[in-house]
């Protein structure tokens, strides 16, 4: 099972990525761990509004590993080519990519009418730090 997260770190606003626990806290590395017990090489603050999981795709450019909050190129097969969110669809219960309109229209309420995300398409950054990616295009 995939529980990898990344978040961005409260003290210096550097991308942190592993285990989430709690709301706010990621994990770097789990060095040792049974039922009753785990010990860890390093544990962050992150702002909880950054936290996204992992959705176990790697980009085929440059193997960056995909999380949900993450934009993505538009789908040439659709009509709409507006960059598109990766969401997950509570209803579906699998992550999709979702059109920045539907997003818009759509942000929090965890059911998406979205697409598959395709092995072809690109990551182009995240919600966090590219805002400028989810101006209305023209």
């Amino acid at each position: 099972m995939n529980n990898k997260h990344r978040g961005k770190r409260i003290e210096t606003g550097e991308w942190i990525y592993g285990y989430l626990i709690g709301d706010n806290v990621i994990v770097g590395e789990i060095v040792d761990w049974n039922d009753e017990y785990f010990n860890t090489e390093y544990w962050y603050a992150v702002d909880p509004a950054t936290v996204g999981k992992y959705i176990g795709i790697k980009d085929g450019t440059n193997n960056d590993e995909w999380c949900v909050g993450d934009i993505l190129t538009p789908n040439p097969h659709l009509h709409n080519q507006e960059v598109q969110i990766i969401c997950y669809d509570s209803h579906q219960a699998k992550y999709k990519s979702v059109p920045l309109s539907t997003y818009r229209t759509n942000a929090g309420n965890g059911g998406w009418t979205g697409y598959d995300i395709k092995y072809w398409q690109r990551r182009l950054g995240n919600i966090h730090d590219n805002p400028e990616l989810l101006e209305v295009q023209r």
